[in-house]
């Protein structure tokens, strides 16, 4: 492979893997999304249950304040409210679960943001290097051609009495 040829194969490399840093940065963005809308399901589930859960609970006191209540009545209400309590932890948990997921999501997305960042500055710094290259070798053809040019001129006027 001939010098020439190495800067601009090397550019089309570097161009490569910046659209591959570009590809990853749009996946982790959808991604994030998606995750995103996710974590905010299971906390509006936690919030509506919650909402729910104290509209039970305030009725199942009300239903057995004021008046004389059977022991199973009162344990049936306290087996709801243990249930009521268990459900509110397991969508506690999903939530922070779900949280936990998108942070992790936003650091991807991050990494990716990043990386792809690097890949453009690499790719700008190797286009400048080309353009300057190019420049230069276009500065000696021109150099050379004007020497030859000249050389033929001289030859042309020694060979003329």
């Amino acid at each position: 492979m001939r010098n020439d040829a190495t800067l601009p194969r090397l550019v089309v490399l570097r161009r490569r893997n910046e659209e591959q840093a570009l590809a990853a940065a749009v996946l982790q963005e959808e991604l994030c999304r998606r995750v995103k809308a996710r974590s905010d399901a299971a906390a509006a589930a936690t919030a509506r249950h919650l909402h729910e859960a104290g509209a039970r609970e305030r009725a199942l006191v009300d239903s057995l304040a004021g008046r004389p209540v059977p022991r199973t009545a009162i344990l049936r209400a306290q087996m709801e409210l243990d249930r009521l309590a268990l459900e509110t932890a397991r969508l506690r948990a999903t939530a922070a679960s779900a949280q936990a997921r998108l942070l992790d999501q936003y650091e991807a997305r991050a990494k990716a943001r990043e990386n792809l960042q690097q890949r453009r500055r690499a790719v700008a710094k190797l286009d400048f290097v080309l353009r300057r290259e190019t420049a230069l070798q276009a500065r000696w053809q021109a150099a050379f051609a004007e020497a030859e040019a000249e050389e033929r001129n001289a030859a042309n006027a020694s060979r003329r009495p």
